[in-house]
């Protein structure tokens, strides 16, 4: 085995390009589709049974807004599903600790706020992302089976909503800050006097910058395995509404804001307790989200040539 040898999965994805940035000195890997195909369990085993990593940061997954999620239930769960398995059971077969990163999805829908790490099981997910917040919770269940059977070393860490550089801002795939973001300099560009806001703007969401994310993931996944799961958070609640406003003043949009409440909004509120891992790993405060939404903005404005 080599000590040295780090495998973090979905090196292009957003978390995954985040974590290239953040990625520490040292032997540190991010396969291609062509060198490990996540979906293949046998591409997967043969690529542990050649490179034996010490360890893994398991962040790839299939992932999209609600529209997407509303559309592709099954590829949410069954995708999700499948890459956990075969990661997990290798990295158990050739002694691999795993950092494996979940999702609030999948918390229960009527789960308290903030929202602390043992009401995972109390209830069910969202109706929306409700296969993807079960996929995510089931590879919780088998972490700890594993740990049970073969001496499976994990942790176990759920992110709140992530956003920054390298995000989906695709109408199909995009979460709520990259979609409000885009929406809003297209409305801006076209001279709108109005930008349309899904839902009446009182759901609320924990929002994270996901360099803050990367670091923090770096930090676990080079630390010891605990063996337990914990919340990524930023501590703050934000409204929808207060956020659209933010973006509309960073991306320079001075129309009105309308907000259409027979548009899916997702979860009435979400913000997750993070105190536990701030704690354990003495983690910084989070970036200022209005700081965090103008790099996010002006990263966007670099990907449009």
């Amino acid at each position: 085995m080599n000590s040295e040898l780090t495998l973090v999965t979905g090196g292009n994805g957003f978390l995954g390009k985040n974590l290239r940035d953040a990625s520490p000195r040292g032997e540190v890997v991010f396969p291609r589709r062509v060198e490990m195909d996540l979906l293949d369990d046998h591409s997967v085993r043969e690529w542990f049974d050649v490179h034996r990593p010490t360890r893994v940061i398991h962040a790839a997954g299939t992932v999209g807004g609600i529209g997407f999620h509303r559309a592709h239930p099954a590829r949410m769960i069954s995708e999700n599903l499948r890459m956990g398995l075969n990661v997990l059971e290798s990295a158990a077969q050739f002694g691999s600790a795993v950092t494996l990163i979940s999702t609030a999805c999948a918390y229960p829908i009527d789960a308290p706020i903030p929202t602390p790490e043992n009401c995972m099981t109390e209830g069910d997910p969202g109706e929306d992302t409700r296969p993807y917040g079960i996929a995510k919770r089931t590879l919780h269940t088998l972490c700890e089976a594993l740990h049970i059977e073969k001496g499976l070393d994990y942790t176990i860490l759920v992110p709140t909503n992530m956003y920054g550089a390298h995000d989906h801002f695709g109408e199909d795939r995009s979460h709520v800050v990259p979609a409000l973001i885009r929406r809003a300099h297209e409305a801006k560009v076209n001279g709108d006097s109005e930008f349309l806001v899904w839902g009446d703007g009182t759901a609320t969401r924990d929002l994270l910058d996901v360099r803050d994310a990367a670091e923090a993931i770096w930090r676990v996944g080079l630390d010891e395995p605990a063996n337990e799961l914990f919340n990524l958070s930023s501590g703050r609640e934000t409204s929808i509404r207060e956020l659209a406003e933010t973006i509309c003043d960073v991306v320079g949009f001075a129309g009105t804001l309308v907000f259409d409440a027979t548009k899916p909004a997702g979860a009435a509120r979400r913000c997750l307790d993070g105190s536990r891992l701030r704690a354990r790993y003495q983690l910084p405060e989070a970036r200022d989200l209005r700081l965090g939404l103008a790099d996010a903005y002006a990263w966007y404005l670099t990907q449009l040539g």
